[in-house]
């Protein structure tokens, strides 16, 4: 069947849309981010919002920032070496060729902790004393929403108030969030609405169903999650939320 000359159109609207950040001009600014997969020399590989592979060069005037804090508003100054795979990052960077030049860096000190944990626990060792820092899940909950919505459902209020039942008879709990979207609309409006469903559960879980601030670690936007599939899933409109415990804490702690 012939396209029409609308769709036509649409479609290379699209595809235009779709590599205008792989052939951006040299020296053009912005920002990325994304999830480190992989670090060689000065030479860091990341997986954007969009599941596309991007290469950042860093250079020694590279600047690298670590937030810190529920509200992510207190800055420290970091190394290159805290970057490593699996530390979700967000980059100021000047395109150069089919690649970027990092200006400045930075990334949270709960993925920070979370990257160096799943690093522990892949990298084999003969030498592991304990097991601090590594955590276990006590409870798994998925909150869902309505299509662009921040509004949790009576459901979703009922999950909350039994994990936070649990949390409450559980020594040194520590909760932890993620947002998602379906895989309607844009990459950065989908950023927003992911971070937006997280900060809605974490309020809940510290205003209403009486967590203190500091066991509930501050939500992470994720953006569509990995199983949206193509168009609107509801399944996908989600915040996971997890109650752990540092399993050699707990340990210490019997």
């Amino acid at each position: 069947m012939n396209a029409s000359p609308k769709q036509l159109v649409l479609a290379s609207v699209l595809v235009l849309s779709s590599l205008s950040t792989a052939f951006a001009a040299d020296g053009d600014k912005s920002k990325i981010k994304g999830l480190i997969t992989a670090v060689q020399g000065d030479t860091i590989t990341i997986k954007d919002q969009n599941n596309v592979q991007q290469t950042i060069t860093v250079a020694p005037d590279t600047r690298y920032k670590r937030t810190k804090g529920l509200t992510g508003v207190i800055h420290e100054k970091a190394e290159q070496s805290a970057l490593i795979p699996g530390l979700p990052i967000a980059a100021d960077v000047v395109a150069a060729g089919s690649g970027y030049n990092a200006t400045e860096i930075s990334f949270k000190s709960e993925d920070m902790r979370t990257a160096q944990q799943v690093q522990a626990g892949l990298a084999p060792t003969t030498t592991r004393m304990d097991e601090f820092g590594t955590y276990e899940a006590l409870d798994t909950r998925e909150v869902l929403f309505d299509s662009g919505s921040t509004t949790i459902s009576a459901k979703g209020k009922s999950d909350l108030d039994a994990l936070a039942a649990k949390a409450k008879d559980t020594k040194n709990y520590q909760v932890v969030l993620q947002g998602f979207t379906d895989s309607t609309g844009d990459a950065a409006a989908n950023q927003r609405l992911s971070a937006r469903r997280a900060d809605a559960v974490s309020n809940y879980l510290q205003q209403q169903a009486g967590l203190a601030p500091g066991r509930v670690r501050a939500g992470d936007g994720m953006g569509v999650a990995s199983d949206a599939g193509a168009g609107s899933n509801a399944g996908a409109r989600k915040v996971v939320v997890k109650l752990v415990v540092d399993k050699g804490v707990q340990a210490g702690a019997k």
